[in-house]
């Protein structure tokens, strides 16, 4: 199972505070346009002056040519992402109030997704609810904010009591993304996790899906803990699991390969390359030995490189009815576009060997930088390639509680083709 570390209380006044004026902020043509139709973001080179200094978290306001007012939001000195914007048209002040409600708008479109047998779900998707640069996740009565820019810091100690009001959560912790955590405005103790309210979790962090029981772990694993954003993937794929043999590639802790248990799968293989990550697979499927599915079907976790565990599979003759190829983001940056689509190409050509005549592949790509139709052509090209042209069955995308408002915040996309 992962590693359950000690993390620090961290008291909100360790941040700096906000200047109480406003920045005015002229912009070029391009970004005035861009922000009259509600982006989110204001890029460095696109201001070409401002009313004075600002620091991390102080409000800027932009106005047009013509002196009217355009769209407010945070300052970012240390990132090319200068400002994240909050407000657009219309003037509002930022503060409590607003974020106030973002909170409860965001929650009342996920009204559908919490119940009482999921009880994990992403409060605030970041430029989607309107909060850029901040993620809130849930997971019971545990709250996991994860902060992507220092403009947020010194306003924690306003959206933490919003947080705390609107949920009443048991816990609220802490994670800074790696580029905040090595900033100088970042406390030492912030930088690795830190609790904001309550006590550190003891282990994992338990929660239902589906009402399968899962753990997360947000000091230790990745995102807020647990890949959130698959979890309509995975229940899809119960779906298809019955009597099947699965393979479960990039399997992380086990998500896709326990709900292809609970399905009805005879046998589901979990390959990643972190025995932590494969100890606490298995021991999702001990949670779960309740459900007569889960407890019969055989489950193997197979540590090792994806790639490496792919091609010895298929030179051995195995096959399986389901191939799951769910791989980390392989483009976070532009230049990194090419390299991603061979590589997603690559694992296409790994898996068709490896997926019996009939059988059924699911790829998905986490790239923002890849566009689901360059994805889709990517994975059916090599298929078609290797004489095996897929059948589409289904492309998917983003669940509910992971809306996406803007072009860049399109990351998700999974392909789902019968092997002929």
């Amino acid at each position: 199972m992962l590693s359950s570390s000690l993390h620090l209380d961290l008291d909100l006044d360790s941040f700096p505070w906000p200047a109480e004026r406003p920045v005015a902020v002229r912009v070029h043509p391009v970004a005035e346009r861009a922000l009259k139709d509600g982006h989110p973001w204001l890029f460095e080179d696109s201001i070409t002056s401002m009313s004075a200094s600002a620091g991390a978290g102080d409000v800027v306001v932009v106005f047009d040519r013509k002196n009217r007012f355009l769209a407010a939001g945070l300052h970012d000195p240390e990132n090319p992402i200068r400002a994240r914007m909050l407000v657009h048209g219309e003037p509002a002040e930022i503060g409590p109030e607003l974020f106030r409600h973002r909170i409860e708008t965001a929650l009342g479109r996920r009204s559908e997704v919490a119940s009482r047998d999921t009880t994990a779900f992403r409060v605030l998707n970041g430029e989607n609810d309107g909060m850029p640069g901040l993620v809130v996740d849930l997971y019971e009565r545990t709250l996991v904010i994860e902060v992507f820019t220092v403009a947020w810091l010194p306003r924690l100690r306003e959206i933490v009591p919003a947080l705390r009001d609107v949920l009443a959560p048991e816990r609220i912790l802490l994670l800074a993304s790696n580029r905040v955590g090595e900033s100088d405005l970042c406390p030492p103790e912030a930088a690795h996790g830190s609790v904001l309210l309550g006590t550190s979790p003891q282990g994992g962090v338990p929660f239902l899906e589906a009402g399968l029981r899962f753990e997360a772990h947000p000091f230790e694993g990745h995102k807020t803990g647990f890949y959130l954003d698959q979890r309509a993937n995975r229940c899809r794929l119960g779906r298809h699991a019955a009597g099947a043999r699965i393979l479960n590639v990039f399997s992380y802790t086990g998500g896709f390969s326990l709900h292809a248990a609970r399905g009805g799968a005879a046998e589901v293989v979990s390959v990643d390359r972190a025995e932590a990550v494969l100890a606490q697979a298995r021991r999702h499927f001990d949670l779960n030995r309740g459900d007569p599915q889960v407890s019969a079907c055989r489950h193997e976790t197979v540590e090792g490189d994806a790639f490496e565990v792919m091609s010895k599979l298929a030179r051995s003759g195995e096959r399986f009815d389901v191939v799951v190829v769910d791989p980390p983001s392989f483009a976070r940056a532009k230049r990194h576009r090419d390299k991603a689509l061979g590589a997603y190409r690559t694992l296409t050509g790994l898996a068709l060997p490896l997926t019996r005549p009939g059988g059924l592949l699911v790829q998905a790509s986490c790239s923002s930088r890849i566009g689901a139709g360059e994805f889709h052509d990517a994975v059916t090209g090599v298929a078609e390639t290797a004489g095996r042209p897929l059948q589409d069955l289904e492309q998917t995308g983003h669940p509910p509680d992971h809306p996406v408002s803007f072009p860049e915040g399109a990351y998700l996309k999974c392909v789902w083709g019968r092997v002929p």
